[in-house]
């Protein structure tokens, strides 16, 4: 109540700016980056001021939304933090995972600086419930999707992508299209919480039984790269600088794939099912949110690659079965377009707060 007088005096003497949107992100192409573009895309329509930002000028009295944990680390240590309405988005992590664990505790430590924090499935608003963030701070949105770039994929674009792609006619291809090495070099050291090694013993099971391709994109793949060179399996690796790239990509696939052990997302999720392509996912991230198994799409545990091996294998032997997992996916998608999730975004963070501080 005291912050919103002194901020009410301030406005009214002049000396503070109208509250806006200032949306910190890595500003290297990431996701993340993509989440603060098309929230801040969409906050003018709300008659809210906001723009995506990688530095941390002098603010007073404005909306600072972190969108990862690790820019909420960095973000701790600047000094404006007490004269802003603070927001920090964590999508993923566990207790055990070494490198987040020092992170959390600095974040419940100082979980007074943040008037609301932010994830994006159960799985995570459940964990963070229980490690002691309170629900009246917690807010739980999805991943959005731009639908204007993941659209259906016609049966005369995908014939036409594939022989662009030189992947042989008649062929099963099976997509995965995240970076699942360690860096953004050649990432031949794998990144375990994205299940490269089941990727790999999925693919393994998967070989001879039916005739399968495997298409990959995203960088730092080099562990999947040389594992399918062992096992001689076909594939093809790209890497798009732009991220809408991979829209096209999806054009070529006959499922997607997601073997993760640990996932925020992830975006492929979302994305497979916008373009029409069946997916089979391990239980992470908000896959269990949008999936229904059976239903828009086929979920497995995690680790076990014998399972997602045969849910990929019943997807190549009923096509039928295939063709109703992505009709029911394409009406489930809807909710998930960027417009209506960044309106989320406005509705459930951003306007109590500018209702509080008047």
């Amino acid at each position: 109540m005291m912050r919103r007088s002194i901020w009410t005096l301030k406005r009214a003497l002049g000396m503070r700016p109208e509250p806006a949107l200032h949306f910190f992100t890595p500003g290297v192409n990431w996701i993340l980056d993509w989440v603060a573009h098309y929230v801040v895309r969409e906050m003018p329509k709300f008659g809210l001021p906001a723009k995506k930002v990688v530095f941390a000028d002098k603010l007073f009295g404005q909306i600072i939304h972190f969108g990862s944990l690790w820019d909420i680390t960095a973000g701790l240590k600047t000094t404006t933090l007490g004269d802003n309405s603070v927001v920090g988005t964590i999508f993923h992590g566990t207790k055990d995972a070494p490198n987040f664990q020092g992170a959390l505790t600095t974040l419940l430590e100082r979980q007074d600086v943040f008037t609301k924090l932010h994830t994006a499935s159960s799985i995570m608003e459940e964990r963070l419930l229980t490690w002691g963030v309170p629900r009246k701070k917690l807010v739980n949105i999805p991943l959005g999707v731009d639908l204007q770039v993941f659209k259906p994929v016609q049966l005369e674009h995908r014939a036409a992508a594939r022989k662009e792609l030189g992947i042989p006619e008649g062929a099963f291809v099976v997509g995965s299209f995240h970076k699942d090495g360690q860096g953004m070099g050649d990432g031949i050291k794998p990144k375990l919480i994205k299940g490269p090694d089941v990727l790999l013993e999925t693919f393994a099971a998967l070989k001879g039984k039916l005739p399968l391709f495997v298409y990959l994109t995203a960088p730092a793949r080099g562990y999947v790269v040389e594992g399918l060179k062992r096992l001689n399996i076909p594939f093809r690796h790209d890497v798009f600088e732009n991220y809408h790239a991979v829209a096209g990509a999806y054009a070529a696939l006959d499922a997607y794939l997601v073997a993760s052990r640990e996932e925020g997302g992830p975006s492929g999720v979302l994305e497979a099912q916008a373009s029409g392509i069946p997916l089979v996912s391990t239980r992470v991230g908000l896959a269990p949110d949008l999936v229904q198994h059976g239903y828009n799409g086929l979920l497995c545990e995690v680790e076990n690659s014998q399972e997602l091996a045969s849910q990929v294998l019943s997807l190549a032997e009923d096509r039928g079965r295939a063709r109703q997992l992505t009709t029911n996916a394409l009406q489930t998608i809807r909710a998930y377009d960027w417009p209506l999730i960044a309106e989320r975004y406005y509705r459930e963070i951003y306007k109590p707060i500018l209702d509080e501080i008047g």
